[in-house]
């Protein structure tokens, strides 16, 4: 087992670890906690995968912006421990179980089928390649969308401003 894997086992291991608790936990500060925690093992995961500019997005859109949202959601609204409802009966449980062990014995079962490159392909989504193509080939579309993004945020602004006079 190199290290790859090790890193590969434990940042798996604490995603699954922390969506789990994000369901299960009461809290809704827990919850985000653990939210957290599986976007930075997803982060992981793309960095160990060669994907370092989707790594970094993650970590600046995911960890950052969306984490705060909620933590600014949480400390603008009145937020009590609310149960799901009644339990469900026992053949509920029942078949939401055969369920979800016949999603995992089809997912296992694609995983070991698969047929993998024995050797190791270059990786095209590197921070070089996307500035290439995002300023050479697609520089007009580019271009395009900034000034569509700034008309949009004059036109909040101008919607706003008559609001509040």
């Amino acid at each position: 087992m190199n290290g790859q894997m090790i890193f590969f086992t434990l940042f798996a291991v604490i995603a699954i670890s922390g969506s789990v608790l994000m369901i299960a936990l009461q809290k809704i500060s827990h919850r985000i906690v653990s939210m957290v925690f599986s976007f930075f093992a997803v982060a992981g995961l793309y960095f160990l995968l060669g994907a370092e500019f989707i790594g970094i997005v993650q970590i600046m859109v995911y960890v950052g912006a969306i984490t705060i949202l909620f933590v600014f959601g949480m400390m603008m609204t009145e937020h009590r421990n609310i149960g799901f409802g009644p339990d469900p009966h026992k053949w509920q449980r029942g078949l939401s179980f055969v369920g979800v062990l016949t999603l995992l014995i089809i997912m296992l079962y694609g995983i070991f089928n698969m047929d993998l490159p024995t050797t190791p392909q270059p990786y095209i989504g590197t921070v070089e390649s996307i500035g290439i193509e995002l300023y050479g080939h697609y520089f007009i579309a580019f271009l395009g969308s900034a000034f569509l993004l700034t008309a949009a945020l004059i036109g909040a602004v101008v919607i706003a401003r008559k609001e509040a006079e």
